[in-house]
């Protein structure tokens, strides 16, 4: 074992101006060269690549455990997907959508509410990497984009269990899809 200082970024990684702090771990020396190869690799300082491990903990980990998430390659996603019957993938995401944000949500913000749905898609673009998430702000309202490179199946499952996931706050974003994206509209305060 080794004991190191790491500076934690705290609450989240998401606010680049959190305040870090001094913590002291103990570590498997083994896990320790892991972490310090892979940030040479990713040209960040071991520091940086703690926090982001531990951020990938802290907002999405601890929570997708908690639902039994599975992580399957992008061509074993893929292949899947293709060979999925429509119908079924409809099916599935209507019902996921419309228990699986509100478990993941709750556990983490302890409510579910607009906010708290739009992070959950914010997460699962980050950390689970369903897809690229963007979206903007202005007077007519918030469109968000989740681009993927996972075929027409996987952006009808988007609809989907988007859909699902709004109607339990009663909200009905305009959705658009094509083989690549999603494009999620909601209307201006």
């Amino acid at each position: 074992m080794i004991n190191r200082m790491i500076g934690l970024m705290l609450p989240t990684v998401k606010n680049p101006r959190t305040r870090t702090v001094p913590k002291s771990f103990r570590i498997d020396e083994s896990a320790l060269i892991a972490v310090e190869k892979e940030a040479i690799a990713q040209k960040v300082s071991t520091n940086t690549l703690v926090n982001q491990i531990l951020g990938q903990f802290s907002e999405f980990e601890r929570f997708a455990k908690k639902i039994n998430t599975v992580k399957p390659s992008s061509f074993v996603f893929r292949g899947i997907l293709e060979a999925a019957d429509v119908d079924k993938i409809i099916q599935v995401a209507k019902t996921a959508g419309s228990s699986i944000p509100q478990a993941f949500v709750t556990a983490k913000k302890g409510k579910v509410d607009l906010d708290s749905l739009l992070d959950h898609l914010r997460t699962l673009a980050l950390y689970a990497h369903l897809y690229e998430y963007s979206d903007t702000l202005d007077s007519q309202g918030q469109v968000a984009t989740l681009m993927h490179d996972f075929g027409l199946n996987w952006s009808i499952f988007l609809v989907h269990y988007i859909t699902s996931m709004f109607e339990q706050i009663g909200v009905s974003p305009k959705l658009e899809m094509s083989d690549r994206s999603v494009i999620l509209s909601l209307p201006g305060k």
